[in-house]
């Protein structure tokens, strides 16, 4: 050990110079008059583990609200797929159907999910001309909703198609 004039004390230079049980060690400092411990200070300050905890809460709340999202974004995804094959049944339904009259009809698929369907006939020439030509077809637009409530929103589906129909008066002739 070597004294240092002038400072009042002698740091012990040995690895036997800290007390304690291993986990909290403090060395020693050796004073003119006796032996003091110093603390040494190990871990984390108050403010860098609530400034930790913050950044925790954080990236777990946008974690879990993604997953939440995600699992919102798969039921009405799923409700989407239903309705669009209860349209599609239906749209065939409605092809097989005998000659179309210009109209609206509503019903339901079934609890949760209801239909409406409007038809309209298209005319193929202008109105503005008149021409002597008949058309060999009758074309019908018939557009399906398909409507159903998903949480507190009312959510719809519309899907179009046409239909082409010989006239009547074609028919009885051939």
């Amino acid at each position: 050990m070597v004294k240092k004039e002038g400072t009042g004390f002698t740091p012990l230079e040995s690895s036997s110079t800290y007390a304690g049980d291993g986990k909290n060690r403090k060395p020693q400092l050796l004073i003119e008059g006796g032996v003091k411990t110093q603390s040494v200070l190990t871990g984390f300050t108050l403010i860098e583990v609530v400034v930790a905890l913050a950044i925790l809460g954080i990236g777990l709340t946008v974690i879990l609200e993604l997953f939440a999202g995600g699992l919102r974004l798969a039921r009405v995804s799923e409700e989407y797929t239903k309705a669009v094959n209860l349209a599609r049944n239906k749209m065939e339904e409605m092809a097989w159907k005998p000659p179309t009259v210009e109209g609206t009809e509503e019903g339901e698929f079934n609890e949760t999910y209801r239909w409406k369907v409007e038809t309209k006939k298209v005319d193929l020439l202008p109105a503005e001309r008149e021409t002597d030509f008949k058309s060999p077809v009758e074309l019908f637009q018939i557009k399906m909703n398909v409507l159903w409530k998903s949480g507190s929103k009312e959510r719809a589906l519309e899907i179009e198609s046409y239909k082409a129909i010989k006239p009547e008066s074609d028919e009885k002739k051939s």
